[in-house]
């Protein structure tokens, strides 16, 4: 796959430990009174029942405060997916109601298990006769949550002129448009829905938005995900903003900066590389591999940001925590292992920040998983805000769609055999200890594998020598040329050519024989008894490799024969670099983004915030709305109203008197003197700072 492309199945492969633990829903609360079917209730589940010819069917109903049970409506027949789908959308509170068509009314284990799945999402369970004149309650529904509308004017005296951000800082400036901001944020939390804000530089906008969100947190116990496009603005959040307002709030609050997983090393994994060095990697890399080690028992954080030097591409893919390669709980270092320990500060924080392509890997994985109640990527949250949101539509594009490159076939090739190094290397050298059938196993890889590895990457070869001459000729680097359109810079369809079409199958079928190859070998080996941990943990890097062979795959017939697809994509070729660092890039991505944020985001969280200091075209959000799916059309399709407010807060700066523009006209060529160019441009800006204080 391409570097940096999103990888949907490592993040769902990655699905491990965060809240997950099962709990037993509670009985009823002593003294209750028995739920009731209504008159309206039995006759409706009566006659859906009659239609459906004494079938099984699923019912939603809602409960009144005196448990009468009423407003029943069948939502599904027969299909237990159907059931699970429905109870993720229902209000909080309800009833699932299904018949035995037998008149038992016993609850089977499969029933039991449903009821357990549903009871997370806040509803109970219950099992009626065809005539709907019995009910049995499997699991009584939960009470609605109770939650506490947000005081605007106390949070409003706050930030205002005498309060307790004035008294904290003798510096102090009265912002009202921060004021007007943070008022519209926690309206919306407590109202629920979408709020559009732009606030123009300087309005405080961190400020606006940090504190009701802790606010929120501390009185009725939900997760607010803050999402920025940059670490410069997190890491602002997170060791500047949030300790200011965990001071004005006056109440112990929890945050953590989360980063994706491929950020931290794996302890057991770099262990494994420091002993297979000499086999894993072309050039000799031990000495790297040791400094990463020895830099282990040093950092508190484990993640590339903490790391004083930059590592090697290759060394990295090696040492990094991968899920594909995670023993989890039976892992020897899971209790240090720095990305657990991340994940289970992220699990007890109320306040998470990320940046938004972790945030789209979040929403990806939970619309494949059609889970929006627990762990994902991210523990669970009901609220959002996303700073720098005129970032968004990149951000979520880039992990809605699929993209594979010339350099990631060959590195993902390379990681399995080059020139006799690589993975297979390394699993065969942990077996040459092995009892059992350990010969056997080396055989394979030899005979059947390594050939499969060598096809594969003949072909890749073969398919893109022949692919990207077929980009026009003025296409410059980096340019974008779109396939499967007729105008001019576009690139009809590549597979219309006959060479083209048998080249690309030629090289699905090889990727498709080497992941068999690699899954028999993995199953074979697996099935040995007594496996060392070293060994162990070469399968897994095996399976990493299967699945990602599978995504490229997918990858390459989304964007080369998409099918019944192709009018809801946009599908492009591009070359990045320059020479021999030259790589094509194939990639494709959803032409409509807001009916897959619209159900996947907006619809879901129950507050949602948009901000940053560029979001109107002309002073108006129409443009931003139709593209994130906002506007009148798009929330007219969703079953439930979603609220969508705007507001423009303009910058307190005057730009006339506080700012200037300058342009120097004597530094030197960035071509020929780049160093003189850094000299120079520094020199400038602190001449411009000391004049204009």
């Amino acid at each position: 796959m391409s570097e940096g492309a999103p990888d949907l199945g490592a993040a769902l492969a990655g699905l491990d430990g965060l809240e997950t633990e099962a709990k037993a829903p509670p009985g009823p609360s002593p003294g209750a009174r028995p739920l009731t079917l209504s008159g309206e209730a039995r006759e409706r589940i009566a006659e859906e029942i009659r239609r459906a010819r004494g079938r099984e069917v699923c019912f939603l109903a809602e409960v009144t405060p005196e448990r009468t049970v009423v407003r029943a409506r069948a939502v599904s027949r027969g299909n237990r997916a159907a059931v699970l789908a429905v109870a993720r959308d229902a209000p909080e509170g309800g009833l699932l109601i299904h018949n035995h068509p037998s008149g038992n009314l016993a609850p089977s284990d499969a029933d039991l298990a449903v009821a357990a799945r549903v009871f997370d999402e806040g509803l109970g369970t219950a099992i009626t006769n065809n005539q709907g004149s019995e009910l049995y309650v499997v699991v009584e529904p939960p009470a609605p949550r109770l939650r506490l509308p947000l005081d605007v004017g106390a949070l409003e005296g706050l930030l205002g002129p005498g309060g307790a951000l004035a008294a904290m800082h003798p510096a102090y400036e009265d912002r009202p448009g921060q004021r007007v901001m943070m008022r519209e944020i926690a309206d919306r939390y407590n109202a629920g829905g979408v709020s559009l804000l732009e606030a123009g530089t300087g309005t405080g906008k961190s400020l606006a938005y940090l504190l009701p969100a802790a606010r929120w947190a501390l009185q009725n116990e939900e997760r607010t995900v803050v999402s920025t496009n940059t670490i410069n603005l997190q890491e602002q959040l997170v060791t500047k903003d949030l300790p200011v307002v965990a001071e004005l709030v006056g109440q112990e609050l929890t945050w953590a900066m989360v980063k994706g997983r491929g950020n931290y090393i794996s302890i057991r994994r770099a262990l494994l590389a420091q002993r297979g060095a000499g086999d894993l990697f072309d050039e000799d890399r031990s000495a790297e591999v040791s400094a990463l080690l020895e830099w282990v028992h040093e950092t508190g954080d484990g993640s590339l940001a903490d790391l004083s030097f930059s590592p090697s591409e290759e060394v990295w893919e090696e040492v990094k925590s991968d899920p594909d390669a995670c023993l989890r709980a039976r892992c020897p270092h899971f209790q240090e292992c720095f990305y657990q320990r991340s994940r289970r500060r992220a699990a007890s924080a109320k306040l998470l920040v990320v940046n938004h392509h972790l945030l789209f890997t979040d929403v990806a994985v939970r619309r494949a998983t059609q889970n929006w109640t627990q762990s994902a990527v991210l523990p669970a949250y009901r609220h959002v805000i996303l700073d720098e949101a005129h970032n968004v539509e990149d951000a979520a594009t880039s992990h809605l769609g699929a993209q594979v490159s010339r350099r990631g076939l060959f590195r993902l090739l390379a990681r399995l055999d080059r020139r006799g190094k690589g993975l297979l290397t390394t699993l065969a050298d942990a077996l040459a200890d092995q009892e059992g059938r350990a010969v056997e196993h080396r055989t394979r890889i030899e005979e059947r594998v390594r050939p499969a590895v060598d096809d594969a990457r003949a072909r890749v070869t073969l398919f893109l020598d022949l692919l990207e001459p077929m980009l026009h000729p003025g296409a410059g680097e980096g340019e974008a040329v779109r396939i499967g359109g007729s105008g001019e810079g576009t690139l009809p369809e590549p597979t219309a050519d006959e060479a083209v079409q048998e080249r690309l199958h030629g090289l699905l079928g090889a990727l498709q024989a080497l992941a068999r190859s690699v899954a028999e070998l993995r199953t074979r080996i697996e099935g040995d008894e007594a496996l060392t941990p070293e060994v162990e943990g070469r399968l897994l890097d095996l399976r990493g490799s299967e699945r990602r062979l599978g995504a490229a795959e997918v990858a390459l017939r989304l964007v080369l024969e998409p099918g019944d697809q192709a009018d809801r994509l946009v599908r492009w070729l591009q070359l990045r670099g320059k020479g021999k660092r030259k790589n094509l890039v194939l990639a494709a991505a959803p032409i409509e983004l807001g009916p897959v944020l619209r159900e996947a985001l907006f619809s879901k969280a129950e507050t949602t915030v948009l901000t940053s200091a560029t979001l109107t075209t002309r002073r108006r959000f129409d443009f931003l709305r139709e593209r994130l799916g906002l506007d009148e059309g798009g929330l007219a399709e969703l079953e439930r109203p979603l609220e969508v407010g705007e507001r423009v807060v303009s910058s307190p700066f005057d730009f006339r008197e506080q700012s200037l523009v300058v342009v120097p006209t004597d530094l030197p060529d960035p071509q020929a003197e780049p160093e003189a160019l850094n000299r120079e441009t520094v020199r400038v800006v602190l001449e411009l700072a000391e004049r204009t204080d």
